[in-house]
């Protein structure tokens, strides 16, 4: 299940609207097929990076029963720590247009707070400053 992009807007908007997040709080980017998508956040001093993938061949880890909404398309990572599988209602994914987010070219990387992702043809890698994240790509998806 996933919430229509308007109203991914709309959540934001209002949550930054009330003072909780501001403008340099929330960075989005996308792959060039726009297949792979990432919000990347700070609330409290607490920063998230969590990266969805639209279109996949690999197989999907097994659905805990506590999750009734996706997964299995998700990663989320913290500052430190490892990758997590993201149980969600909502997306991370660019609308079709790619509006609103940063494209990265292949060979290129993106760094916002304690971050990196490096975007290739093979798929991506993010990572936080542990040196914890995940890769995703259509073919696979893994934590490292």
């Amino acid at each position: 299940m996933n919430i229509s992009r308007a109203a991914l807007t709309i959540a934001i908007t209002g949550v930054s609207a009330a003072g909780a997040l501001g403008a340099s709080d929330i960075a989005q980017m996308t792959t060039p097929t726009r297949n792979i998508g990432c919000i990347g956040s700070k609330f409290d001093g607490t920063s998230t990076l969590r990266c969805d993938i639209r279109s996949h061949t690999y197989t999907a880890p097994t659905q805990p029963k506590s999750c009734p909404l996706d997964y299995g398309d998700s990663f989320s990572l913290g500052a430190t720590g490892a990758a997590r599988w993201t149980c969600h209602g909502d997306t991370a994914l660019p609308p079709p247009n790619g509006s609103g987010f940063t494209t990265v070219a292949y060979g290129r990387a993106w760094t916002w707070g304690p971050f990196t992702c490096q975007v290739r043809l093979s798929g991506i890698t993010c990572r936080n400053r542990s040196g914890k994240g995940f890769f995703l790509s259509k073919q696979a998806a893994r934590r490292i």
